[in-house]
């Protein structure tokens, strides 16, 4: 692909969705925040 590793795909984590990192971070929850309004930054600190 393109050598991107920020964004993962694991079977075995949260059931293989898109993830910050290999962690247990959605990249689904950061982009409805920050669409509905909430800063970067904000965003972060909630997840």
């Amino acid at each position: 692909m393109l050598g991107l590793d920020r964004i993962t795909f694991d079977p075995s984590i949260m059931g293989g969705q898109a993830c910050i990192g290999g962690m247990r971070i959605l990249v689904s929850l950061v982009v409805n925040l920050v669409a509905n309004g909430k800063s970067i930054k904000e965003s972060i600190s909630r997840t």
